[in-house]
């Protein structure tokens, strides 16, 4: 009985500590410019921000695409740069193009051919505690000329119109 009773409380305490952690060191997303180079789509860091315009030190990239309601994501692209690895920074106002080579980053989800006329969204996550992560969504349009246009919902006057999932 005993050992029961100090393993709930230190589960307890634990589950504490670790929402504590986790809501004093949480904001919310900061969103990401997009851009379109070579008919690929770009996240790149804004040039300055509630984080400040520093450089950011990078973890992990995603970009991934919500397939319904309850199914789960369909992840298009991912990336790490483990901690064992060089750090990698990406500068203000610089771009990450879907499915760019990043050095010493460990690639989870090589970059799969997008799908037009579907919403995706795209995360930076700094490395450590440095800071918010970075998101934002877009959508591939295909063109009258059969080339695709990259569009940014808010941006534009609900440029994907009610493309779903």
């Amino acid at each position: 009985m005993q050992t029961i009773f100090r393993n709930s409380l230190l589960g307890f305490v634990l589950f504490w500590l670790c929402v504590s952690y986790a809501t004093a060191t949480s904001q919310g997303a900061i969103d990401l410019d997009i851009k379109q180079v070579d008919g690929k789509p770009a996240v790149c860091l804004p040039i300055s921000d509630d984080a400040g315009s520093d450089p950011v030190q990078i973890r992990r990239v995603g970009v991934s695409r919500a397939t319904g309601n309850v199914s789960p994501a369909v992840t298009y692209w991912e990336l790490e740069v483990p901690g064992s690895s060089p750090p990698t920074y990406l500068k203000r106002g610089e771009c990450l193009v879907y499915g760019q080579a990043v050095a010493g980053a460990v690639v989870h989800t090589p970059a799969k051919p997008l799908d037009v006329n579907k919403y995706y969204s795209v995360s930076i996550m700094p490395a450590g505690n440095r800071g918010p992560v970075y998101s934002s969504a877009f959508c591939v349009l295909k063109q009258a000329d059969g080339g695709i246009r990259i569009a940014v919902p808010g941006r534009e006057q609900n440029p994907c119109g009610s493309l779903g999932f």
